[in-house]
């Protein structure tokens, strides 16, 4: 499992100072902290990103455990209390809070490992018994993203016994539908405005069926919906939803870092970024990456880059590309432009009109790479030719 990414809440600097450098020499941990220091109860509120387990310091008086306790069950995330010792009121609040343990002061390392420690083993049972949660992005806009998600999902849904579900995140131009000639009447808008009562069963009713087998999660929508007007809790909980009930959960994530597809990629096993050969994908797949692992904390043994419309005579080839980006492993997709473009113009995926062609054995050999089923190998090339300058970076 990766880091486990930890929000310690205080409200006080050198207290969440003191904490946080109880825990800094654990590699296994990723901490960010909050003071909070306005009238706000909420220990999340204005948070970028939610974290995997949220570490409270909890005074008496101040709000945030009496918040947390009238919170739904649902919006929980797993919780430890760094609380008064001897308050019995103070650990009352914590249970009804949902708390897995609360920390008498003065704090013990050893006691606040073991919690940590707990929750992390609790998350990776959970994490075995759901979907693999796929997401794909163009390091650039054009890249391909789109056609390589659904291809790349109708070949999971092929497999024997396997549920794939293809979900559009793009709020406001998603065209996956188009992409499969598809007219659904419900999508991804009402899904999320549903999730409070959601379950596995109920989900079904925003999923359109695609004749193969393959499953869609579609985003149309007749009304402007931008990120922001989107609550993270309702992604979290569609997508854990979604996990549940599917093997694969293939999301076409738009280029963008915001509070909505952090929350997206925080949720992925696995994120195939694709980049083309120029100078400019290769410039931004470098900046993406760099977002993903540095910011969002995301790490970068999850991210898969996969560089489309690979040709031979390029001046940029695959091992530049490797060299740039700091990565060992490439997926190539080769340049079959007219061939995709027909499928994506009739409304059949590529793998269901051509699964022999270079390109469906190219997303065919990515499928296995997905599912681990075999190793991926990258295509020779030649180091150190056509990019000194931007290589030469350290």
């Amino acid at each position: 499992m990766s880091r486990l990414r930890i929000l310690l809440v205080a409200r006080s600097e050198p207290v969440a100072d003191a904490v946080m450098g109880r825990l800094q020499e654990e590699a296994r941990y990723f901490v960010t902290k909050k003071i909070i220091s306005n009238g706000h109860t909420d220990p999340l509120h204005d948070t970028q990103s939610r974290p995997d387990v949220l570490l409270l310091h909890y005074i008496p008086g101040y709000g945030e455990l009496e918040f947390l306790a009238e919170s739904a069950a649902s919006k929980r995330l797993p919780l430890i209390v760094l609380g008064p010792a001897d308050d019995p009121e103070a650990m009352r609040l914590a249970m009804r809070a949902g708390a897995s343990d609360y920390i008498s002061q003065p704090l013990k390392q050893s006691e606040l490992i073991s919690a940590l420690d707990r929750v992390r083993e609790h998350m990776k049972d959970q994490a075995s018994q759901r979907g693999q949660s796929v997401t794909v992005l163009n390091s650039k806009g054009g890249s391909g993203a789109s056609c390589v998600a659904t291809n790349l999902a109708y070949a999971l849904s092929q497999q024997k016994n396997a549920r794939a579900l293809l979900v559009d995140f793009d709020l406001q131009f998603g065209g996956l539908s188009r992409y499969l000639d598809l007219y659904p009447t419900r999508g991804l808008v009402e899904a999320l405005d549903a999730t409070q009562d959601m379950d596995e069963v109920s989900a079904e009713a925003y999923i359109t069926a695609h004749g193969s087998g393959m499953r869609l999660l579609a985003a149309p929508s007749e009304r402007l919906l931008l990120s922001r007007d989107v609550p993270v809790e309702q992604v979290d909980s569609l997508l854990q939803i979604l996990q549940q009930n599917n093997d694969y959960v293939i999301v076409d994530l738009p280029r963008r870092i915001d509070m909505l597809s952090a929350t997206v990629l925080e949720h992925s096993d696995q994120i195939l970024m694709l980049v083309q050969q120029s100078l400019g994908h290769i410039n931004d797949a470098a900046r993406m990456i760099q977002l993903v692992t540095k910011e969002l904390a995301v790490p970068l043994d999850r991210i898969k880059v996969i560089l489309n419309r690979h040709s031979k005579n390029s001046l940029i080839e695959p091992d530049d590309v490797k060299k740039a980006l700091k990565i060992d492993e490439l997926t190539l997709i080769p340049n079959q432009y007219k061939m995709v473009a027909d499928s994506l113009d009739s409304g059949i995926p590529l793998m269901q009109s051509q699964k022999s062609s270079a390109t469906g054995k190219a997303i065919e050999r990515l499928k296995n790479n997905v599912c681990g089923t075999v190793e991926q190998a990258s295509a020779p090339g030649i180091l150190g030719r056509a990019l000194p300058a931007f290589l030469g970076r350290n």
